[in-house]
């Protein structure tokens, strides 16, 4: 018999939500619970939250482990962090009730080299209790990794692959913008690039890691360079704020991975607020060479969205332990997949 996946989902940041309104617009999803520790949410209905009329009676939760007891879930979907010692809490008390998780934490994308003790841990948790872990968005987790890691598939050789993400941030969301330094002053900028308020991108590392994991390749080093700021040409409004000429617009965030002196993968994500080109592209270079370029650039925040309601069905029933976007059966659009149980 086919029936809906159960999915609850953790965290209602602007990310959180958008995704949230995608699981509720499945049909194959069946939204039962969700859950946000900001107390200002704690008790209001998701629907009054997201903006959506056709929401389930659901109200919104501030204890994870309470609702795991009482509402029997099948994938857990988890948007708080980037950072996997934060959300590991929120993933083993998942697990522990047998549930199978989804995040856009960043450094879940691929945790084995930074955090090697955590990765063992969930992985033999998650084994134990026979369900399965990934990190994924649009990106980490599919422009700028695994989509690559396809595209080689055609070739007989690859010498060196280079991506760019390009993209227009006045078409994101606050947050994000406030992310990349717009508005600031270029003092302001360095200031906060030096008290590591502003990151850059995160998730450079561990696309290249995935990429040369999944290639089998190997590298003297990986370097990721500090952001460097991209300054307005003119004077810009964006729905965040008006951006003085001079003035920050976006930033420059690129990662290398080094072998005999030479760029083997080269990741550059760039993101300002500007009339200018958006595109994704991939250019490996081998035996046959690919070039590949995404005219308009995939939109972050739908792509991401996308990407996790997707992965409910392919995680509900993959290999049980932790996994990467590699490791997982081929991601495609999942709306007409449904869960299958013996009547």
């Amino acid at each position: 018999m086919k029936t809906k996946f159960n999915v609850l989902q953790v965290g209602l940041g602007p990310m959180g939500q958008r995704i949230t309104k995608l699981l509720v617009e499945r049909e194959n999803i069946d939204l039962i619970g969700a859950v946000d520790i900001d107390p200002t949410l704690e008790g209001k209905e998701l629907g009054e939250i997201i903006g959506v009329s056709n929401v389930p009676a659901i109200t919104i939760e501030s204890n994870l482990e309470k609702l795991l007891h009482e509402k029997q879930a099948d994938v857990v979907i988890i948007s708080t962090s980037s950072s996997l010692e934060k959300v590991t809490p929120l993933i083993i008390e998942a697990i522990k009730t047998d549930c199978n998780i989804i995040s856009i934490c960043e450094e879940l994308s691929y945790p084995f080299e930074y955090f090697p003790d955590l990765s063992d841990e969930i992985d033999e948790l998650a084994k134990t209790h026979n369900v399965s872990v990934v990190g994924t968005g649009i990106n980490p987790g599919y422009l700028m990794d695994l989509l690559p890691i396809v595209l080689t598939a055609p070739c007989q050789t690859v010498q060196k692959i280079t991506i760019t993400r390009m993209m227009n941030s006045a078409k994101r969301r606050g947050p994000f913008q406030e992310k990349i330094g717009t508005g600031l002053s270029t003092e302001e900028f360095r200031e906060k690039i030096d008290e590591r308020i502003i990151t850059g991108h995160v998730g450079l590392t561990q696309s290249i890691q995935m990429i040369l994991s999944a290639l089998g390749m190997t590298c003297e080093e990986i370097i990721e360079y500090p952001p460097s700021a991209v300054l307005a040409e003119k004077e810009i409004t964006t729905s965040y704020c008006t951006i003085p000429k001079g003035f920050v617009c976006g930033l420059q965030s690129k990662a290398v991975a080094i072998k005999k002196d030479e760029d083997l993968i080269t990741l550059d994500f760039i993101a300002y607020a500007g009339d200018h080109e958006e595109y994704d592209s991939v250019v490996v270079e081998g035996v046959p060479r690919i070039s590949q370029k995404i005219e308009g650039g995939v939109h972050g925040d739908l792509g991401t969205a996308a990407v996790v309601a997707n992965l409910v069905p392919i995680i509900f029933s993959a290999n049980p332990g932790l996994h990467t976007m590699k490791d997982i059966p081929v991601p495609c659009n999942t709306a007409g997949i449904w869960k299958e149980i013996d009547e």
